[in-house]
């Protein structure tokens, strides 16, 4: 028998492991074999057991919770075509051959391309309101912007492979992004993985400071959904859950989340306190390119912090 469990199935960050005989854990840390890093999973959330027939998922003590037929469960077995949820989590138990399997990724899907698509595509499917396509003529200041993104994305891209510290790396991308998109307040938010909440890491802001420097249910949308989304007027949007007073200044907005591979470690936010549905699909696909490549960065320095804390304990 030939099971795969599919976490987030459906959604853009799905992914899929074979189980083979044994046991395997789930949650928010690294030493689970099925991880992310999601504030609804405990650092070990639950355990699977698989004996080559049947299929047991156990709560470990989890603080959100196993639920399975929309009931919190201490455990359960699982047929195919089941689905159970770790906190906000859902997964799939089905036949590892039930879908098409992925194929190996060609030159133009390897990780690097992923990490760096064109910031220039347009893709409605990244946007809840897509924004007016830009008309047949491109005039010479549409022209200069091009360019102006394109200077800027090689920039950043030699920024990433750099030895500058990270902190320095996330403000210059910051300060890169404000030099071509037009926006009144532009931040960088990281998670804190003591209290799981989104931290202010750089701040940008070219109005009077006030007391919320960026959208605080624009972040939550994105971060819980985990798609770059451009807004048409947040300060009408009532989609959107929390305090709708504290967005009465902000009109057109995007966000888009920071994801190395394994969840939503920060998200980079953009607003115009002026303009609703100012933001086009080239701008959106922009701050995603700089989002990929500061997880990259991100990435990069936690592997040499990790090297040299090798190097230094031998």
């Amino acid at each position: 028998m030939s099971v795969a469990l599919v976490m987030n199935p459906g959604l853009p960050e799905e992914q899929q492991f074979v189980l083979r005989p044994g046991t395997l854990t789930i949650g928010r840390t690294k030493d689970n074999a099925v991880y992310y890093l999601h504030k609804s999973l405990s650092r070990k959330h639950a355990q699977l057991d698989f004996d080559g027939l049947k299929v047991r998922v156990t709560d470990l003590q989890s603080k959100n919770g196993v639920f399975y037929n929309g009931k919190r469960v201490s455990r359960c077995e699982l047929l195919e075509g089941d689905s159970f949820r770790c906190g906000d989590i859902t997964f799939l138990v089905e036949s590892a051959t039930a879908r098409s399997p992925k194929l190996p990724a060609a030159p133009h899907q390897d990780r690097t391309a992923q990490t760096l698509p064109s910031p220039f595509a347009i893709d409605p499917s990244i946007s809840r309101r897509p924004a007016a396509h830009p008309g047949p003529h491109v005039t010479v200041d549409g022209e200069q912007r091009y360019k102006d993104k394109l200077f800027l994305l090689i920039r950043a891209s030699e920024l990433c492979v750099s030895e500058m510290k990270i902190d320095r790396i996330l403000e210059e991308l910051v300060v890169l992004a404000v030099q071509v998109l037009d926006v009144d307040r532009i931040a960088l938010l990281m998670l804190d993985e003591v209290s799981l909440e989104m931290r202010p890491r750089v701040i940008k802001t070219f109005v009077p400071p006030g007391q919320y420097p960026y959208s605080q249910r624009v972040v939550d949308w994105v971060v819980e959904h985990g798609s770059p989304t451009s807004f048409a007027d947040v300060s009408r949007d009532r989609t959107l859950a929390g305090d709708l007073a504290r967005d009465a200044l902000v009109r057109g907005a995007m966000c888009v989340p920071i994801n190395p591979g394994g969840g939503t470690i920060g998200v980079i936010y953009a607003d115009s306190l002026s303009r609703a549905d100012g933001f086009r699909p080239d701008d959106l696909a922009l701050l995603r390119a700089l989002a990929n490549l500061a997880a990259i960065a991100i990435e990069s320095a936690s592997f040499r912090n990790g090297d040299r804390q090798t190097a230094s304990a031998r």
